[in-house]
């Protein structure tokens, strides 16, 4: 596994790059940190104590994740960990279930399937 300096370096190796053009536009770059495998809760807790403030809390792009992003203009970085890794299952997950009125009539259904 890399150490801090390691990943910095190499951060600082893309800036150079990104340094040489000062002027390209360039679409605003995502960076993640996913955290699995072993020991992923303590790593999670060693990079959020050195993540960048302010940080927002929260579900990241889904409810089985716990994710901290930090955002600003021109970039966002987010650490996301599995919630099965760093807590304990109460309930699982139910399908949805709805109760719909008909959008179309059996008319308009059968009238579709002429096309």
């Amino acid at each position: 596994m890399p150490k801090a300096n390691a990943i910095a370096s190499e951060l600082r190796k893309i800036a150079d790059l990104l340094d040489r053009t000062p002027d390209a536009e360039i679409t605003k770059p995502n960076l993640g940190f996913y955290h699995v495998g072993t020991e992923p809760k303590e790593q999670f807790i060693a990079l959020a104590k050195v993540f960048p403030r302010p940080f927002d809390k929260g579900d990241g792009y889904s409810h089985d994740q716990y994710t901290l992003t930090h955002e600003t203009d021109n970039l966002r970085v987010y650490a996301s960990i599995d919630r099965s890794e760093v807590c304990t299952l109460i309930e699982p997950a139910r399908p949805a279930r709805y109760d719909c009125v008909p959008l179309l009539s059996l008319e308009e259904e059968n009238a579709l399937g002429e096309f």
